[in-house]
């Protein structure tokens, strides 16, 4: 799917005449559906033959092109919740290429359960108008929640639209990489599996509640061919917004890899790559993998474009957390004032309990297109899980911008690699030999002297390092580690590496898989 696509953007209409939509059926109050009621739906469900749901879509909005679809516009004035409390509710209109799946959506309020559909005037169509029938219980293709995350305006918080994706944001940042509420067979010869949040339940926070009001509950009903799945949202805004996440999982069938706490994300090149014809140095929504072991090891991976799908596992029992980072915060690194890619947000993930033995998978897809998401990271248990089972687990995503705390140590500032025999530098290297440039930083490392016994200790799996260098540099202050590789023949090298002074470990575990196979 075009990430770009994926969103739809609100914007100002003001003095421009549009038809509003339609008048939605009246819904009946219910009793409140609770997170075990959504676990009893998801089992049973599992226990029938899985049946796409119909979306009701008439071929009016079906065959709608992107030209006409974007002329479908959110009336700003007609949120839900406009009533001076915490948060506000918006929804995303079906049809056009890509949006054909719609979803239920039940807001939950003063005790009270109400199926939502489309309402009178809460979107405005510029293009050519839909009839009555086209309009008739017209469900969302999926919402968003506002808040006022960095000042009295309603800023959008949370997004859900298409498949199992959503987006969450924290103060001062902006849309990058996506999060999925599963991952099924991807990147397996035998083709992904996208299950669908089909129903959501929203409930509405209390304003002037000390227990409710900084908070709001989502939960979800998944289904696919494969699984059915529960989910509980609950989201705590902030500069760093938090989500405690329940799942309770129930297989249809054997299911080959499953990939939990999924996250998705772009790189089209960086520092450590060759960038394409274009006027900016990098391009990318996460530029690396960080991984904490149950050892308490952090590991970091760069982020590279591949020409082949490549696929990295990182062995482990009892993973203490992982996330997709975009750790280049410098503007000048990409010049780019519209997707502005230095406050794109990082996301860590950090199960609620031991998971178990199993690996973090990172998938780097092939690809020249900045609007095409190429990056897939997720958990798979080594424990696969069959027809007829179930699974229960928890976890908290974080989306930030910086942080002290993921890593502790030493973090890797930037990663640079070219050929060790550079024009009218070096040479007498063998032809294939690669250089590396390795910098690091934190305010320890920046408090240690230069000329101090810094070591860098690096190594690899295939190949031969040599000349390995650390000192600092005097022009950032940050410590460097620089080395030659001499790759084994054509076979893909794995290398770790990292600073220390004595038996004291200064930073992270800098990996990086080299091979000859780039973009």
């Amino acid at each position: 799917m075009n990430r770009r696509d994926f969103l739809l953007t609100t914007i100002s209409l003001a003095g421009v005449g549009f038809i509003p939509g339609a008048v939605a059926k009246a819904a009946t109050g219910a009793s409140l559906t609770s997170y075990d009621d959504v676990i009893s739906k998801a089992e049973k469900l599992a226990q029938r033959v899985y049946s796409k749901p119909q979306n009701g879509l008439s071929d009016f909005w079906k065959t709608m092109s992107v030209e006409q679809f974007s002329k479908i516009y959110y009336n700003p004035q007609k949120p839900l919740w406009k009533d001076s409390g915490p948060f506000q509710l918006q929804f995303f209109h079906p049809g056009g290429p890509y949006f054909h799946d719609t979803v239920a959506i039940n807001l939950q309020n003063d005790g009270k359960e109400v199926e939502q559909t489309i309402q009178p005037g809460m979107f405005w169509y510029e293009g050519e108008q839909p009839t009555e029938k086209d309009l008739d219980n017209l469900q969302f293709s999926g919402f968003r929640v506002h808040h006022q995350l960095n000042s009295e305006y309603y800023d959008e918080l949370i997004s859900f639209l298409g498949s199992n994706y959503f987006r969450v944001l924290g103060m001062n940042q902006q849309y990058g990489l996506s999060i999925r509420g599963l991952a099924i067979d991807t990147a397996e010869p035998t083709g992904e599996e996208f299950p669908v949040f089909q129903e959501f339940w929203i409930e509405k926070p209390v304003a002037n509640s000390a227990d409710d009001a900084n908070s709001v509950v989502i939960m979800a009903l998944l289904d696919s061919p494969s699984i059915t799945g529960a989910y509980r949202f609950i989201i705590q805004p902030g500069e760093n917004t938090v989500i405690d996440v329940e799942v309770s999982l129930f297989a249809r069938e054997d299911i080959q890899k499953l990939g939990l706490a999924p996250l998705t994300s772009m790189f089209l090149f960086g520092e450590n790559t060759k960038g394409l014809d274009d006027y900016r140095s990098e391009v990318h929504d996460s530029d690396g993998l960080m991984v904490e072991t149950s050892t308490g090891e952090w590991l970091w991976r760069p982020l590279t474009r591949r020409k082949d799908l490549t696929i990295s596992s990182f062995v482990d029992s009892g993973t203490k957390g992982f996330g997709l980072s975009q750790r280049d915060r410098s503007f000048m690194h990409y010049e780019d004032l519209e997707s502005r890619y230095q406050i794109r947000p990082s996301i860590w993930i950090e199960p609620k309990e031991d998971w178990g033995p199993g690996h973090v998978e990172l998938v780097e897809i092939p690809s020249d297109l900045e609007t095409t998401d190429n990056v897939v990271s997720y958990w798979v248990s080594d424990t696969p899980l069959k027809a007829g089972t179930s699974h229960r687990y928890g976890y908290r995503l974080t989306s930030y911008i910086k942080s002290e705390q993921w890593p502790p140590t030493g973090k890797t500032f930037s990663t640079r690699e070219g050929p060790a025999n550079r024009a009218g530098f070096a040479y007498g290297h063998p032809s294939d030999a690669r250089f590396f440039v390795v910098e690091f930083d934190s305010q320890k490392l920046k408090s240690i002297p230069g000329g101090s016994p810094v070591e860098a200790t690096f190594t690899c799996q295939a190949g031969k390092i040599y000349d390995v260098k650390a000192f600092k540099n005097p022009e950032n202050n940050l410590w460097r580690a620089e080395f030659n590789l001499k790759p084994t023949d054509d076979r893909p090298c794995d290398l770790r590496g990292f600073l220390r002074l004595g038996d004291e470990a200064l930073t992270e575990t800098w990996t990086y898989l080299y091979t000859t196979k780039y973009a």
